[in-house]
């Protein structure tokens, strides 16, 4: 059992502030307790890199060894709003090169930012778009491990789709009311996209309709159920083209179920193959 869930044991409950402000105490214990190793960790290009990319001034002469400490002191600077530590966070992560010499990889400090939001229930989880991590909010856990991270993986062989499946998991990231159609709508994009890959077929997706359902009888997939999942497909179509792609009506709070039944289409179609 975990600090939080002990404290609710007790009936001691932690808001959002109280979280946060765990998160932010731990992962500088960290940060902290590992400057006296980080000498090599950060050289001048990635010290360089990370200031121009945060927008960060310059302490402009030679290093000496004092890149990471530098690094960790931006941060500091930054650790009283919690999305902003993470984007600087993240920006440290991305501006580094993983080389022997060093104590720790890419992995291990996206690996500690992950386990330090778990411990403290905040519910984000970074994915990686090649070389680069991005800030993804979780939903259902075993949703997202089914139908985003491991749907990501199993797009290897379909680059273009994997390539706007990323894209739209960014945009459902930074998703506002004002931005849900556009977001809805490269979801809608990655789905015809990957139709289009999986068929070897420009089609669009309305037109592929006849090769997935031949596709599910091919399966074995019973009538019963391959005549909901074709009524299903309508109704996503149906759904992005009145409301997403030619009418900007879609509102953020179902671009969850969007996101979702995106995968889940995709992650059908690829275990029955």
């Amino acid at each position: 059992m975990d600090w939080l869930d002990y404290r609710e044991k007790l009936g001691i409950g932690f808001n959002d502030s109280e979280k946060t402000s765990h998160f932010i105490i731990k992962i500088f214990n960290i940060l902290d307790d590992l400057t006296y190793e980080m000498d090599d960790q950060v050289g001048e290009d990635e010290y360089y890199a990370f200031c121009n990319m945060t927008g960060t001034p310059m302490d402009h002469g030679a290093l000496y060894g004092e890149g990471y400490r530098k690094v960790v002191s931006v941060l500091r600077k930054h650790n009283k709003n919690f999305l902003e530590f993470i984007a600087h966070y993240i920006a440290f992560i991305n501006c580094q090169k993983d080389e022997s010499h060093k104590q720790w990889t890419k992995e291990n400090f996206k690996n500690a930012l992950c386990n330090l939001l778990d411990e403290a229930h905040i519910p984000y989880d970074l994915l990686k778009d090649k070389n680069d991590y991005f800030l993804f909010p979780k939903g259902v856990e075993e949703f997202d491990a089914s139908l985003v991270s491991d749907t990501l993986l199993w797009l290897k062989d379909y680059p273009l789709t994997q390539k706007a499946w990323t894209n739209a998991l960014k945009s459902y990231s930074e998703a506002t009311d004002e931005t849900a159609s556009e977001t809805a709508d490269k979801f809608r994009k990655t789905l015809e996209r990957f139709f289009q890959e999986f068929f070897g077929s420009e089609k669009s997706l309305e037109n592929l309709m006849s090769e997935y359902g031949t596709f599910l009888s091919s399966k074995g997939v019973p009538s019963e159920l391959s005549n909901d999942l074709k009524k299903l497909l309508d109704s996503y179509t149906k759904y992005n083209n009145n409301y997403a792609k030619h009418h900007d009506k879609t509102s953020k709070c179902v671009l969850e179920y969007i996101m979702y039944q995106t995968g889940n289409l995709m992650r059908l179609m690829l275990t029955l193959k």
